[in-house]
């Protein structure tokens, strides 16, 4: 192999490394300027009534929902994408374990079955996990099947999950990502554990995802009125593969 490469391919890598480091760094400068105040007697790292369970959030809610469980471990999946890559050294480096996949592009799988294959392996182990139901790329706000089939073939609740920061930068991306801003106070909400049955058929399953996303949908307009005025008749028909 061609010295050249082996130099630029080695420099990339420490590169990537370097700013993999600063981004974490970065973050955790972040994280110990926020106030956390979790809701009710639901515990400070999960629901108490719950110990294994699937967190349900939506995308725009990630880099809190993320910061919020610093401290207890859950098992995540994120994206093969390279958008995916800084969303895994964060997880990991606040002890997290990653699962990585996506959805379907056409008729090809981009990692996605193996990557819900790992995560509902670690679930039946003890582990708590967490999804970003409406990601990576959208529809936003819109409950796709993958949390759905986790449920239904652990038996495990889904607890719909709200982080919200009292004040944030809302970025001009497919779901408007809120990165909150230093110093202020994020308050955590659950909602009431969702179970979903073994044998489900089409109509039921899609019933499902909507319940998921409008009790989410419900936590935002009952703690945050003015940043839910999206109708949820709205919103488009639930779908997806992940």
């Amino acid at each position: 192999m061609d010295l050249g490469i082996v130099i630029a391919a080695g420099t990339i890598t420490m590169l990537n490394s370097i700013a993999g480091w600063l981004l974490h760094a970065l973050i955790r400068l972040f994280y110990v300027t926020y106030r956390f105040r979790f809701d009710g007697e639901r515990g400070l790292r999960g629901p108490a009534d719950c110990p294994v369970y699937l967190l349900a959030i939506w995308h725009q809610n990630l880099f809190a929902g993320i910061l919020a469980q610093t401290g207890r471990k859950h098992v995540v999946i994120v994206s093969k994408s390279r958008d995916g890559d800084p969303v895994t050294r964060l997880c990991e480096g606040l002890g997290h374990s990653v699962a990585r996949g996506s959805s379907r592009s056409g008729n090809r799988d981009k990692g996605g079955r193996a990557a819900k294959g790992d995560m509902i392996g670690q679930l039946q182990s003890g582990l708590p996990g967490a999804l970003t139901v409406d990601g990576p790329r959208g529809p936003a706000h819109v409950c796709k099947p993958g949390i759905i089939e986790m449920a239904r073939q652990t038996g495990l609740p889904i607890i719909p999950y709200l982080p919200l920061a009292r004040r944030y930068w809302s970025f001009r991306s497919w779901d408007r990502f809120r990165l909150p801003k230093p110093f202020t106070r994020i308050d955590v909400h659950y909602g009431a554990p969702i179970f979903v049955p073994a044998e489900l058929d089409e109509a039921q399953f899609a019933q499902f995802q909507r319940e998921v996303g409008d009790a989410i949908e419900a936590l935002e307009a009952a703690h945050d009125p003015k940043a839910s005025a999206r109708v949820t008749a709205a919103r488009p028909s639930a779908a997806g593969e992940l």
